[in-house]
């Protein structure tokens, strides 16, 4: 008795202390975020709720990456949706762990003659219900932890992804512009060649490959132009911009990423910090304790318990009555055996998820290294190469000893090279992005390659005349 008692006891503690407010749950999400990457600070709905002189405020400068971070989390509702799934998982909580309401009887008979009226009443209570109810919350409290958990993850990522984007809009950029340069060097061979064919210095074969030339270039800019304004517009959708907010414009060009000093140790600090393990074995220990839950079920049976009075005449009869339902068919066999397979389910998963964290870490080391050194490669050893060579046709040209074309030939050698420079420091700047997620407790994948990129071939030019 003393057993069930205790059971019933608990039951009204988890009744009375669950709190429908959410506050406290979204304090700890954005703890959880500002606790592994403190730039992605970000208002809660209510008290907290941002006002548009922050976002204002932000815009009113060259946007910089953690900028835009920043006012993602500020102005995108895709937060606000994620915290308000962690408000859903709470309500269930709360719900999972009240008791069952009393159910009322009242009845009222006239049996006519000289009989007096008769009034019956009478109150019933699931007692199995409220046994059961500190186990259901437990459930509860678990898939609580782990929405937690997810929302902080999600939260991250919009951060990285964000991040990302504003990579992405600012190397494109970069790569329209010298698109943009190399046009005006085929137009400014092509008006040479036009001078020298008018005073028949120049055949006519010649004229046309730089006319050719010229109008690859012009296709090359209207590429790197639809890729900017493609960037441009998913870095929107990321800031949650729209109207005249989405006037913005970048600070700087894309900065040369620099390589980790140390890498010994990543994968075992990508583990302790994973929020998606950490969701995982919330979510496990959910069904563990399902899994109590349907064991108690089985063997538990229906009972319900209560009072009754009647009322013949000027005298009560008071009673009590107690309802047993004998689990004898029904004993949780389905239930029972679909939690222990979902907790077998989350611990592989929660294998897979480790292996897969630890792959990341190897991944993106391996492209960082490899992006950043080509990126080194091109910005200290080919870009400089081909500047030399620039500078010695230019100096053989003042010499009257090559062409005009050879020396804008040279000149587009550079900006090609140039383009490629941006495309490797573009790979790093992702790659170096997609390790801090995943040190900070988020294994996204790599996303490389998905904005389109300027072809590196120079188009064909004439070699002179």
């Amino acid at each position: 008795m003393s057993r069930a008692l205790r059971f019933i006891t608990g039951a009204l503690l988890a009744s009375a202390c669950a709190t429908t407010r959410v506050t406290g749950d979204l304090h700890r999400v954005r703890d959880t975020v500002t606790s592994r990457a403190s730039e992605l600070a970000f208002a809660l709905p209510g008290r907290d709720d941002p006002t548009s002189a922050e976002v204002e405020r932000i815009l009113a400068e060259p946007l910089t990456p953690d900028g835009a971070a920043r006012l993602a989390l500020l102005n995108n509702r895709e937060v606000r949706a994620t915290l308000s799934e962690v408000g859903v998982a709470r309500g269930q909580f709360v719900q999972a762990g009240l008791l069952p309401n009393p159910e009322f009887e009242f009845e009222a008979r006239d049996p006519g003659g000289a009989q007096p009226a008769q009034l019956d009443l009478g109150v019933e209570v699931n007692v199995s219900a409220m046994l059961l109810a500190p186990f259901r919350a437990g459930v509860a409290s678990s898939t609580l932890d782990a929405e937690r958990w997810r929302a902080a993850g999600a939260i991250l990522e919009l951060g990285w992804s964000t991040r990302v984007a504003f990579y992405e809009a600012q190397a494109l950029q970069q790569k329209l512009e010298l698109r943009l340069r190399a046009l005006a060097s085929h137009q400014a061979a092509y008006e040479t060649a036009l001078e020298l064919a008018r005073v028949g210095n120049l055949p006519q074969l010649a004229l046309a490959n730089q006319l050719a030339t010229v109008e690859s270039a012009r296709l090359q800019v209207a590429e790197a132009e639809n890729a900017w304004l493609d960037a441009r517009e998913a870095l929107t959708r990321k800031l949650g911009l729209s109207g005249a907010h989405t006037h913005w414009t970048l600070a700087g060009v894309l900065e040369p990423v620099a390589l980790p000093a140390a890498t010994e140790g990543l994968e075992a600090r990508a583990l302790d910090a994973s929020l998606e393990l950490a969701e995982l074995k919330s979510r496990a220990e959910a069904a563990s304790r399902k899994v109590g839950l349907t064991k108690t079920e089985a063997w538990l049976p229906h009972l319900s318990a209560g009072l009754h009075g009647e009322r013949d005449g000027a005298l009560w009869e008071l009673g009590g009555h107690v309802t047993v339902g004998l689990p004898i068919f029904d004993r949780a066999q389905g239930r029972r055996l679909s939690s222990e397979s979902e907790y077998d389910a989350l611990r592989s998963r929660t294998q897979v998820q480790e292996v897969q964290v630890r792959s990341t870490v190897r991944a993106t080391l391996n492209r960082l290294e490899s992006a950043g050194r080509r990126a080194e490669h091109y910005r200290e050893r080919l870009l400089p190469a081909r500047r030399r060579v620039l500078e010695e046709t230019v100096r053989q040209y003042n010499a009257m000893q090559v062409s005009v074309f050879e020396v804008l030939a040279a000149e587009r050698a550079v900006t090609e090279a140039a383009v490629s420079q941006v495309d490797a420091t573009l790979d790093a700047a992702k790659a170096k992005a997609a390790l801090d997620l995943v040190l900070a407790g988020r294994s996204a994948p790599l996303a490389l390659g998905s904005i389109p990129r300027s072809t590196t071939t120079s188009p064909e030019t004439s070699g002179g005349h």
